[in-house]
């Protein structure tokens, strides 16, 4: 017989069970129940949608046959069960009295196969879909969306409860510890910018009509297709011994214990920096440009234009364009990031953009290595990157700082909160020194991946990994002549707030903004 689960009122686990988005998304901490709660919810759908299919699926066939395969039987009445066949070399598949059968299956080769051959598969069709610990490495983000694909059976409801679906139910249940990977980037992120800040990105999973818009429901906000459900291990302490959370408690330490027992997204182990938050730091381009132009037109202040550039050929050109506000915070508001980009293209979008915002710098702060580096065409032979530069665009290039570790920890400083300092997007008096606009996913998405190499004992060395950061070297190169955190302190704590700008009064000003 399947045991009793032991959930508390308006627990997680009980929101969870409750659920009827699409995709629902159980994070956390260890041991905090997630995979328990799946198999819980898978019971409960082959019990009131007689006949239907199911997939339960992991990364590899021990992950699979140790783990959630497990759980499922430890909750599911033998008495429900027709057959269970449960070796490698069977179909793996339980069927049920009612007509219900559940695929048991695991993702392998790499993220690319289910099975055999995830190609086989994609004729199969699912009522719901369970993938347990999807931030396993062998677990790509095609694999979400091919099994998304999947989902689409129509086996009817026979149950009591009028919120659950007539037919499907078409539930897509998704299990995982925080991860710096693909699914907080294009899954867990999205959501958390829409929910803490509003900002309605690409990525988030709503629904969007055939241009790709989000779909306004009633209530004037995106009509969500996911619902994510967070939890420490304590949330679970019920179903745990004391002497497990204790064990974990007493060795787990800081980075760890933030996202292994507290089940905290933002703690990676590693990253070049920690200090970045997509929350914090990311603003969206409507509201920076915005404030660009109550700076220019409403408090009469020219603000500093500084730029930066990273070329690339078969990597990645990158250009960033920000401007600095009269308490010297750095804003990103522009710029593109483009593969195999003709460098005449890359002239004409950089002086396009320096138009849109009616700049004209003298230089633009670029990665060392261009002005030895020479690219030859058979027109072009023997000139560098920078003449290019200035024969296609009249642009000149100034080498940046290129000193890896100096840089670092300059840019940590510029996105280190810092106390008693004003953010003019927020009010807060704790703010950053440096802020990038939602236009500019590409930033967001380096900031979450760039990580210190590690030595053979699995040590971070003082050595970021190459690969992966265009735009992270370009911001280095852009604030190559900014001052330091600590000069910017000297001058803000000897300069009166009320003379760093004139404050005018637009309150009943309507004209149209400078800025787009």
């Amino acid at each position: 017989m399947g045991r009793e689960y032991l959930i508390e009122q308006d627990s997680v686990h009980e929101k969870f069970l409750a659920s009827r988005a699409t995709i629902q998304l159980f994070g956390g901490g260890f041991g905090n129940g997630k995979t328990a709660a799946m198999c819980v919810k898978a019971i409960r759908l082959i019990n009131e949608y007689p006949g239907c299919n199911g997939l339960i699926a992991r990364a590899t066939f021990p992950k699979l046959n140790d783990t959630i395969r497990k759980e499922f039987k430890k909750w599911c009445p033998a008495s429900q069960i027709v057959s269970f066949p449960t070796s490698k070399n069977s179909d793996n598949t339980a069927r049920f009295r009612n007509g219900s059968e559940c695929n048991f299956r695991y993702i392998s080769q790499q993220g690319k196969q289910l099975e055999q051959s995830t190609s086989n598969q994609l004729s199969a069709t699912y009522d719901f879909i369970i993938v347990d610990q999807i931030e396993d490495p062998e677990i790509s983000e095609k694999d979400f969306y091919d099994l998304l694909g999947r989902l689409r059976g129509n086996a009817v409801y026979r149950g009591y409860d009028p919120t659950m679906p007539k037919s499907g139910p078409q539930f897509m249940m998704l299990s995982c510890n925080p991860s710096a990977g693909w699914v907080y980037k294009r899954i867990v992120r999205p959501l958390h910018m829409y929910l803490e800040r509003g900002i309605i990105g690409d990525d988030l999973l709503c629904e969007r009509d055939r241009h790709k818009r989000p779909i306004i429901g009633p209530d004037g906000k995106p009509i969500l297709m996911i619902e994510l459900f967070e939890a420490p291990t304590h949330a679970n302490y019920r179903n745990l011994s004391q002497k497990y959370i204790t064990t974990l408690e007493s060795t787990y330490q800081g980075q760890m214990y933030d996202r292994y027992l507290l089940g905290k997204w933002a703690s990676y182990e590693g990253l070049v920096y920690p200090q970045w938050s997509d929350t914090v730091h990311v603003v969206t381009h409507t509201k920076m440009v915005d404030y660009l132009d109550d700076l220019v037109r409403y408090r009469r202040y020219e603000p500093t234009w500084i730029e930066g550039y990273d070329f690339g050929i078969a990597s990645p050109s990158c250009y960033l364009l920000a401007f600095v506000d009269p308490d010297y915070k750095v804003h990103v508001v522009d710029g593109f990031y483009k593969k195999e980009y003709d460098i005449k293209d890359q002239c004409k979008e950089i002086n396009a953009l320096r138009a849109h915002y009616g700049i004209s710098n003298d230089y633009i702060y670029a990665d060392p290595s261009v002005f030895r580096r020479f690219r030859a065409t058979a027109s072009t032979v023997g000139k560098s990157t920078p003449d290019l530069m200035w024969d296609h665009g009249k642009l000149r290039l100034r080498r940046g700082n290129n000193d890896i570790l100096n840089g670092i920890l300059k840019v940590q400083g510029y996105l280190a909160v810092q106390s008693g300092v004003r953010n003019p997007y927020t009010e807060d008096t704790h703010s950053p020194m440096l802020f990038v606009s939602d236009k500019l996913g590409f930033v967001q998405d380096e900031m979450a991946s760039y990580m210190w190499k590690r030595d053979t004992h699995d040590v971070p060395k003082d050595e970021p990994i190459d690969e992966n950061d265009h735009s992270l070297d370009t911001i280095k190169y852009m604030l190559s002549d900014s001052p330091e955190i600590g000069e910017i302190r000297e001058i803000l704590e000897s300069v009166p707030s009320w003379m760093q700008w004139q404050v005018h009064d637009h309150d009943n000003d309507r004209r149209k903004p400078r800025y787009g």
